[in-house]
């Protein structure tokens, strides 16, 4: 694409009209060389405080090497790489051009540099997964459960997306040392070896890691208003500069364009004098902001907050509204599930995924997953309802460990039709082996038509599911009913460590709504003995309902229990029911 068919005419304002709310003009007023803004849903991160930085870092150093970094390489590229794109995008000049023309200022996954483009200092080692500007600078993707990816290499700056869902120690202890060598001009960059990162608030009692929250404690306030003030005068000499070479542009009046060119002079003076301070306050600084959905207010509506004061519950509402951080733990049914140990986050086949181009449609399936064998039966949970939950697993070969793979779940009107025909398109064109065994529930508390009932609507599933090929076994019509203090008991043997039951572990990136589920699934005490407080799936709204109630970790328990009950040494069935939570027997 050519770029002068595009570039404005001599006349033309190219000065664009762009809102922004106190958060995102406090954070590129300040712009520091460590930025870490925790902010609540819907308060402007991406195109107010991400977007921006990317570009700024991009035009201070030239042919140099940053980083976007997120969890997994799935989620850069389904989720976080589009997104920003889609800002590069947005329209300017009254529609006429795009802020970033693809082709023009940047390119993705090409392995042919254009002849505009200048070339990055280092090679792109990765050019499938890397984003080039014509300036040279270029982004690798990078996921923090794969840092080796970055080793031996040199960036100058790296932007973290979703902050409480990376393991803050191999960020510390494998990203941020590539931090490090550039040339002498990157150097002076206020930018270099810093940090953008942004985050939601993170729920500790979810099992989701806290650590940016440290930043806060390293920043200098006396210094970031410091900054702010400086910054301030930066752009108001700037604004003016603009203003008066546009008017100048047809004046006639030699007075008035000789008085313009002195003005011209005494602001370039002024700004040859601030700017470099500037950047040495920005290079030793460090700011940290958290801000709630209010700060968006204008944009978003009160209508916004009112659906989401209806629709969430009030933990959720303050920790993903309000960014009011939640630090209890609750009384947990799964007393002794531990995150750190029973959960795995190298579930996928990095290798075949770094085959993908960023170019490219890619979405996740079967045949991604590290764990995943062909050839063996697949386990199913299921807990059926108008949320209807599905949890999948597979022992190894020699039924160690039992790996849960994926989670799914439809809320009516959708029902069995629609989760076989995600069930195929994820499992289905990938089993050598359609062998299903599939569990559900036979608790004592359903009354006779209930459990009619769940028995019918798991008939339905094996029959969707057959209609796809498959061979399901239904492995609970004629069992004894399930009480919630025998669940109780075996899933406090069954995590807990240094017993006979295979070890279970739960894949937290396809498995993320089990995962926070499990963490807030109580237990509470009823006629005297253990029962799962199962009142969420009444509070809860259905669409909100995969992460914050106990219908997930309900069908992984039906699971559990019916693969692993008989198991049970004998002597475990005399604990008394009414053990404290969270211990480990």
């Amino acid at each position: 694409m050519n770029k002068e068919a595009v570039s404005p005419t001599f006349s033309e304002d190219i000065r664009e009209a762009y809102y922004m709310n106190i958060m995102q003009i406090r954070a590129n007023l300040v712009d520091a060389n460590v930025q870490i803004m925790e902010v609540a849903r819907a308060g402007g991160k991406t195109e107010g405080v991400f977007g921006p930085r990317i570009v700024k870092v991009a035009n201070s150093m030239p042919t140099e090497l940053g980083f976007i970094v997120h969890k997994t390489y799935a989620a850069l590229m389904t989720n976080i790489w589009p997104n920003i794109q889609a800002w590069f995008s947005r329209p300017i000049q009254d529609g006429k051009r795009s802020m970033l023309e693809y082709g023009v200022d940047y390119v993705v996954g090409e392995t042919k540099i254009p002849g505009h483009f200048r070339r990055p200092r280092y090679p792109i080692v990765y050019p499938k997964h890397s984003i080039l500007f014509r300036n040279g600078f270029h982004l690798q993707l990078v996921s923090s459960d794969q840092p080796e990816s970055v080793a031996g290499r040199s960036g100058v700056h790296a932007f973290i997306e979703e902050m409480k869902h990376q393991r803050g120690e191999k960020l510390k202890t494998r990203l941020f040392p590539s931090l490090r060598g550039a040339d002498l001009r990157a150097r002076q960059s206020p930018y270099y070896q810093g940090i953008t990162g942004v985050s939601d608030t993170a729920r500790v009692d979810l099992g989701e890691d806290n650590w940016f929250e440290e930043y806060e404690n390293n920043m200098d306030a006396a210094l970031i208003n410091e900054i702010a003030s400086v910054s301030y005068h930066i752009n108001e000499l700037l604004f003016r500069k603009s203003e008066i070479e546009f008017e100048s542009r047809s004046e006639k009046n030699p007075i008035m364009k000789e008085a313009a060119r002195l003005e011209l002079e005494k602001i370039d003076r002024s700004l040859s004098k601030w700017t470099p301070r500037l950047s040495d306050m920005r290079r030793n600084a460090t700011y940290y902001a958290r801000a709630s959905s209010f700060v968006n207010k204008d944009i978003l509506g009160p209508k916004f907050f009112k659906t989401q004061l209806e629709t969430l519950d009030i933990d959720e509402f303050l920790t993903a509204i309000c960014a009011i951080r939640k630090r209890a733990v609750v009384d947990r049914f799964f007393a002794a599930f531990e995150p750190a140990k029973h959960q795995y986050g190298d579930g996928y086949k990095y290798n075949e995924i770094l085959k993908v181009d960023l170019k490219d449609h890619f979405q996740i399936n079967a045949s991604y997953l590290r764990y995943y064998d062909k050839n063996e039966d697949l386990l199913l949970g299921y807990d059926p309802g108008a949320f209807a939950s599905l949890v999948v697993a597979q022992e190894n070969n020699d039924a160690e460990t039992l790996r849960i793979l994926k989670e799914f779940y439809t809320v009516a009107p959708e029902g069995q039709t629609e989760m076989a025909a995600d069930f195929y398109r994820y499992f289905g064109g990938y089993a050598k082996n359609k062998r299903i065994k599939l569990y559900f529930d036979r608790a004592a508390n359903k009354r006779r038509e209930e459990l009619e009932q769940i028995t019918t609507d798991a008939r339905i599933l094996k029959r969707e599911l057959e209609s796809y090929g498959f061979d399901v076994e239904l492995m609970d019509e004629g069992r004894a009913t399930i009480y919630h203090w025998q669940q109780y008991k075996l899933l406090l043997f069954i995590f807990s460590p240094n017993n006979s039951m295979p070890r279970v572990l739960i894949d937290e990136n396809e498995c993320p709504n089990l995962c926070s589920a499990i963490m807030l699934s109580p237990k509470t005490m009823k006629d005297g003995r253990i029962a799962l407080d199962k009142s969420s799936e009444v509070k809860v709204p259905l669409r909100h309902q995969a992460g914050l109630t106990t219908q997930l970790p309900s069908a992984l328990i039906y699971m559990l229990y019916g693969r692993y009950s008989g198991q049970m040494p004998s002597e475990y069935s005399q604990y008394p029911d009414n053990l404290p939570a969270n211990i480990t027997i």
